[in-house]
């Protein structure tokens, strides 16, 4: 079975590498998948470079999430299981950058048999991620004002979809002017070009209403240049660290209005978060995508074999899309 694996840490178009392994059998508690589809990440790439928030024992196999179809079922899981299409939860208990995975039977979510697959590929950490951040650190009416930066990334666009769909309005700041028109297009309120202006011309475009989150994908000056309009004890959440800056916030906003910042981290909410919320939440967004308000674009899909051009592809800053691995 081909597998892709690292031996040790470094650049991904140096240190992947494809590997022949033996096909491996369902334990008790487990289930055997074959592997439809697996997206490339960029959290993929930062582990591969050995600055993620884990480091795997060498040698590692790679891939965090993807969906495939049950082929086989270890003692105590219903047989009736097999067939199922499956997503892989991102627990990085399993590789899905290989033709097939074995997993513990709480780690494969059913989802629906006739989905996309590409789609459902990709609703393991991008969609989560935009739904713990939007909703998991205050309660938002309809209508409030949320921001976020790096506004153009994949989990950035399913917050737009996300609070399109609960009634919220997004304020959103890329780096790109090329970036605007295809975020307007998806539904997002205001899109806003970095600049040193930044915070007047966001001021001006919420009017008198307060930011009640800000989201945040970039670190460095650009959040600290929204804090001004966050709302009195309103909080800021960061979920990237790959460009590697600190966050800055004015500390007076800390101080006299009392804002407050957090990081999250999915692989910790997937280990603090009782299983059946992990599943409930899985389905939620999972007919969201079912129904085509959860969607994200795709550039390029390529065989394993091809990984050298797919690692590649993903890595590039000027992707418009997602990069995912595909099997037959």
């Amino acid at each position: 079975m081909k597998t892709l694996q690292i031996s040790s840490f470094g650049s991904p178009a140096d240190v992947v590498e494809l590997a022949e392994i033996e096909r491996a059998d369902p334990g008790p508690g487990q289930l055997a998948v074959a592997i439809e589809a697996a997206p490339i990440n960029p959290s993929d790439l930062t582990l591969i470079k050995g600055v993620y928030g884990v480091r795997p024992e060498l040698p590692a196999a790679l891939g965090a999430e993807g969906v495939g179809r049950v082929i086989a079922v270890g003692d105590g899981v219903d047989a009736a299981r097999v067939g199922e299409r499956v997503l892989v939860v991102p627990t990085l208990e399993q590789a899905t950058w290989r033709q097939q995975t074995v997993l513990d039977e709480r780690n494969a979510v059913p989802v629906d048999a006739d989905g996309d697959p590409l789609q459902l590929a990709m609703l393991g950490i991008n969609p989560l991620t935009a739904y713990c951040v939007l909703h998991g650190y205050v309660k938002l009416a309809p209508a409030a004002w949320v921001a976020q930066t790096g506004a153009s990334s994949a989990t950035a666009g399913y917050v737009v979809a996300l609070a399109k769909h609960a009634g919220l309005r997004t304020l959103n700041v890329v780096r790109r002017a090329d970036s605007v028109k295809p975020l307007l297009d998806v539904g997002a309120d205001v899109v806003l070009v970095e600049g040193a202006d930044l915070a007047e011309q966001a001021a001006d475009a919420i009017g008198a209403a307060p930011l009640e989150l800000i989201i945040d994908a970039v670190a460095g000056e650009t959040a600290a240049k929204l804090a001004s309009l966050l709302k009195a004890g309103g909080p800021i959440v960061s979920y990237t660290a790959r460009n590697r800056q600190p966050l800055s916030i004015p500390v007076v906003d800390l101080i006299f209005r009392g804002l407050s910042v957090h990081g999250y981290w999915l692989n910790r909410w997937l280990d603090s978060t009782p299983q059946e919320t992990i599943v409930r939440t899985y389905r939620d967004l999972a007919a969201l995508v079912g129904n085509g308000t959860l969607a994200a674009p795709v550039e390029a899909t390529y065989a394993l074999a091809d990984y050298r051009e797919a690692i590649g592809h993903a890595a590039r800053n000027d992707r418009r899309g997602k990069v995912l691995f595909t099997f037959q």
